[in-house]
């Protein structure tokens, strides 16, 4: 097929549909966790400590149900197991994405981003569950409201994987950016990635920049960099380049960033008032080097600006010491300061760039 690449390591019948899916039962089976029925400190969403485990039967059109587990991971990412029940082989599907936390005015909300099929809803019901609801917040129809229940979470949510996202090899090192969640997936898979680094000069239309391929492989967890911790690798099995055309957030939001220059229009949910010049937060990024710089309320500020996929890394910022004779002014540059050092992800919401820390959205801006 024109302006595609494709490299088979190995046959696998790979027909499954989501963004990262695990096909079949079998040997992939995860059991659900058990039900939890009292939180402690750090495992109330949305300010979760540790991963957060929810588990239930929701309903399904074309089958009996889907047998549905979902893990929060306190970064503000997920994975979520569903199981087709009563359709053919492959039938079980393992999805990575954000979510994204809402303070409604009823019931608190919670969005997946990601799925294939597009985002799914929940409204908070209680400490210990989630209820299906439609994008507009309305209920299901049904005598009995679809509930996921806590639960321990699985330590793992199903291995084999295929994953659509745009790869980079620089300094020998091979990663992908997932197209659905933003993250980074460092790769591994004995030549299979020497091969992605050919395609990648094959294809890329600069030095340094990425393609887009979709990846069949396995999710495996392998010793970081450092004692005791680990990373999720991608095991690289086969793989094809997909036309440039295709895109993913991931580069719309680098591209975005890259050039804009953002005035602060909402935090921590409170739309800020109309501001004057010396006084108005903003923000821009210099990726090149990288860097981020503009104004925190009262003081300039300047920081690193690593983004790996969608998420910029923590890092610590300079601020200059002139003083806010506005106590509302300074405490707002306090935590503007804050929530910037500490890190969080970035998406695109029309024509606003919205920044959140773990499934908490802190931050809002539009262009200058």
């Amino acid at each position: 097929m024109p302006g595609r690449a494709r490299l088979q390591l190995s046959q696998h019948p790979w027909l499954v549909a989501a963004l990262v899916s695990a096909c079949g039962a079998g040997g992939d089976a995860v059991p659900p966790g058990k039900p939890i029925t009292r939180l402690a400190p750090g495992d109330t969403v949305p300010a979760i400590g540790r991963p957060a485990g929810y588990g239930g039967v929701l309903p399904c059109d074309g089958c009996d149900g889907i047998e549905t587990t979902l893990v929060l991971e306190p970064d503000g990412s997920y994975r979520l197991r569903e199981r087709h029940v009563g359709q053919g082989e492959p039938n079980t599907f393992v999805s990575v994405g954000r979510w994204q936390y809402y303070a409604a005015d009823s019931l608190p909300r919670l969005t997946l981003f990601g799925p294939a099929d597009g985002p799914r809803h929940f409204a908070v019901t209680g400490a210990l569950t989630l209820e299906a609801r439609s994008a507009d917040g309305r209920p299901l129809a049904g005598d009995e409201p679809p509930t996921l229940r806590r639960i321990s979470p699985p330590p793992q949510l199903g291995r084999t994987a295929q994953m659509r996202g745009e790869f980079r090899y620089l300094a020998d090192a091979a990663s992908i950016v997932d197209c659905a969640s933003g993250r980074l997936f460092p790769l591994a898979g004995d030549s299979a990635y020497i091969h992605l680094e050919r395609a990648q000069r094959e294809h890329q239309l600069a030095d340094g920049a990425s393609i887009l391929v979709q990846l069949h492989g396995v999710l495996e967890s392998r010793p970081g960099m450092e004692e005791g911790t680990a990373n999720e690798t991608f095991v690289v099995d086969s793989f094809e380049v997909l036309p440039p055309a295709g895109g993913c957030e991931a580069s719309r939001v680098r591209a975005q960033v890259a050039v804009g220059d953002w005035r602060l229009t909402a935090l921590d949910g409170v739309e800020l008032p109309d501001l004057e010049a010396a006084l108005q937060p903003s923000l821009r990024f210099v990726l090149s080097e990288p860097t981020m710089f503009g104004n925190a309320g009262c003081n300039r500020f300047t920081g690193r600006a690593v983004l790996r996929g969608l998420t910029l890394q923590e890092a610590p910022l300079a601020l200059t010491r002139r003083l806010c004779v506005d106590s509302l002014a300074n405490e707002r540059e306090a935590r503007y300061a804050g929530l910037l050092s500490a890190g969080g992800w970035f998406r695109l919401e029309g024509t606003d760039l919205v920044f959140s820390h773990g499934g908490i959205e802190r931050a809002r801006f539009r262009r200058r």
